[in-house]
């Protein structure tokens, strides 16, 4: 019924479309920008990353499900239900727990990742739950309500970072993560039809996101009229060549399902957890026998992948195209799967064509800008990881066009020359600082921007790429890398969320009441954090060192709370590596044995030495 209702909506809004053509038309004064479409901006619409859009689980009268606050509950990436996780689970695993077997419990934890991630299985024609509702702003940001922007906000800080840009002019396309990739293609293709009809301009910009980066490239594949549509198009970190941790999930190239590897530390490497808690959680786990534990873990996996990343095709879309063919050939190969297949090939068509299409949009005189961050190892799911250079979730060959790549934490041979794939002018010198990166390889070398060490998911709270997409939306003066000085190819990558939040406390503080030596430092230290969110040019670990001084003038006059400086216990990290060391990988109730025989070896031994020392007397 839901997509009967999703069809019949789709054909309103194409009606709507074309009414609102002819009556912009005909009626100039029904246009909803002030300008009329007669101004130097270029309607804006933004496409964002995974996640980055708010989609809401429904129960199964099509209400909302709210939490115990009365908030809207999000299906991304799950939907948790505490209740029912502990009746499907607790049993099997007070049981697996006492025979030290696997008494139902890996059956147990595949439920529960059923439990929790199938509100995001799609069905045989990829067409994804009935039970999840995206949060859709088909208007400017004009026309938002005070709760769209803080919830657009929560995603992207557009409110810290001031445009020229009209409000009527900027726009922001939502969409489910999980959701059918050519339904999302061809969503965007109205939005974008809707933008034009609503502003009367007949040139756009458009902006995407990480996963943005996949639905934009298949726009261009599948709608190539939509390239004269456009002014301007900035990728920001794009997964045009998909992820390696995609890839490696689909191809079995996980590492964690080894326990010699779960075991040594990829709970602190994975960078979601501390390194205490990550060793705690390695002692933790050899309550169960390794054997069981990975069985445990093998099965969630492959539930996972089996009933919900192969089911979406906006998952395929984030596979890269040199492990397609070997994971499709793997999940889409039965005839239950053809539908699926048809559409991924097709996306796969073009993921090969992105280079081509980009180029195809420079040739008709379209602006192309990239941002792309590196020298940050890949979480450390797959092989894969540490094979090539990354930004924690996207390889850099996938977002950066193809440029090239020492590994992290590597430099350039000495002697290295830049290829200059793309770049013949003997005047630019696209090899970066720290010579990691050479930038003539890409395919935009004179408009793709650099950020060393920044993590691909904190990207929102760098301020200087968020600087960097304003300007460029709004104006026209940013033309290359070369325009502009205070925006240079290559750039550091920071977060400045600890300023942004010391730097209000600061202008609070009544400095009447202080000292004249602390009232110096405060004003002294709230200068040289506001001299460094005002440069746009980074030096590594000036923020840290700005953020330590602010910090400490407010704690010493009681503004913060003072943080205890204390050395982390390494106690589980210590157990973790002796348990290691002398019990591999083994669970607490292996250890027995295995203990038992290490003592009567050493008595054994013992009495050797003993007799022999006896007859040489």
């Amino acid at each position: 019924m839901k997509k009967a209702f999703k069809k019949l909506t789709a054909l309103i809004l194409c009606f709507a479309l074309i009414v609102s053509f002819s009556a912009v038309s005909s009626f100039a004064w029904e246009k909803k920008t002030t300008c009329g479409d007669d101004c130097e901006f270029h309607p804006t619409v933004i496409i964002p990353g995974l996640g980055q859009s708010n989609t809401w689980v429904l129960d199964e009268n099509g209400d909302y499900i709210l939490d115990d606050e009365g908030n809207k509950v999000t299906s991304f990436p799950a939907y948790i239900e505490i209740p029912k996780l502990i009746k499907e689970a607790a049993g099997p695993l007070i049981l697996s727990l006492i025979t030290q077997r696997d008494a139902g419990l890996s059956d147990a934890l595949a439920n529960v990742i059923e439990l929790c991630f199938g509100i995001n299985t799609c069905d045989e024609n990829a067409q994804p739950s009935e039970r999840v509702e995206t949060e859709r702003y088909l208007y400017s940001f004009a026309e938002y309500k005070e709760s769209d922007y803080e919830e657009v906000n929560t995603h992207i800080p557009f409110n810290l970072y001031p445009t020229d840009l009209p409000d009527d002019h900027l726009y922001y396309f939502t969409y489910n993560s999980f959701d059918n990739h050519i339904d999302l293609v061809e969503e965007l293709y109205a939005f974008l039809q809707m933008v034009k009809a609503e502003t009367g301009h007949e040139k756009i910009n458009i902006v995407p996101i990480s996963q943005g980066g996949s639905i934009a490239s298949a726009l261009f594949e599948y709608h190539p009229e939509v390239m004269d549509w456009l002014h301007k198009v900035l990728f920001i970190v794009p997964a045009l060549d998909g992820s390696t941790i995609i890839g490696d999930v689909f191809n079995d190239r996980v590492t964690f399902t080894n326990p010699e590897y779960f075991y040594n530390g990829f709970l602190g490497e994975l960078g979601l957890l501390d390194a205490q808690t990550a060793r705690m959680i390695e002692v933790i786990a050899r309550i169960l026998p390794d054997e069981v534990l990975m069985k445990c873990i093998n099965k969630a996996v492959k539930t996972l992948v089996e009933s919900v990343m192969t089911t979406s095709t906006s998952m395929w879309a984030l596979c890269p195209s040199g492990d397609y063919p070997t994971a499709a050939e793997k999940y889409l190969s039965g005839p239950e799967k053809a539908a699926i297949r048809k559409q991924t090939d097709k996306y796969y068509q073009a993921q090969l064509n992105r280079h081509v299409n980009i180029q195809k949009l420079l040739d008709k005189g379209v602006q192309v800008f990239n941002v792309v961050e590196y020298d940050y190892a890949m979480i450390n799911v797959g092989d894969t990881w540490n094979s090539q250079n990354a930004d924690y979730i996207i390889q850099t060959d996938s977002t950066s066009m193809g440029a090239y790549f020492a590994n992290v934490g590597e430099t350039l041979p000495d002697d290295y020359v830049q290829k200059n794939t793309y770049c013949n002018n003997p005047e630019h010198n696209h090899i970066s600082p720290d010579r990691v990166v050479d930038a003539s390889a890409g395919l935009l070398p004179d408009t793709t921007f650099y950020f060393d060490g920044q993590r691909h998911d904190l990207t929102q709270h760098n301020d200087v790429i968020l600087k960097i997409a304003m300007e460029l939306i709004a104006h026209d003066d940013l033309k290359d890398v070369y325009s502009m000085p205070e925006f240079p190819q290559f750039n550091i990558g920071r977060d400045v969320r600890v300023l942004r939040t010391l730097l209000p406390i600061a202008e609070e503080v009544d400095t009447a009441a202080l000292s004249a030596e602390d009232a110096a430092e405060l004003s002294a230290a709230v200068a040289q954090a506001e001299a460094i969110l005002d440069c746009t040019t980074n030096k590594a670990g000036e923020m840290q060192a700005a953020e330590e001084r602010l910090n400490a003038i407010l704690a010493k006059i009681g503004a913060v709370e003072a943080e205890e400086e204390k050395e982390p216990s390494s106690f589980f990290a210590e157990v973790s590596l002796w348990l290691n060391e002398k019990f591999g990988t083994n669970g607490f109730s292996e250890m027995m044995p295995i203990a038992f025989n290490s003592l009567l070896t050493s008595i054994s031994d013992y009495i050797g030495t003993v007799i022999t020392s006896i007859f040489r007397l």
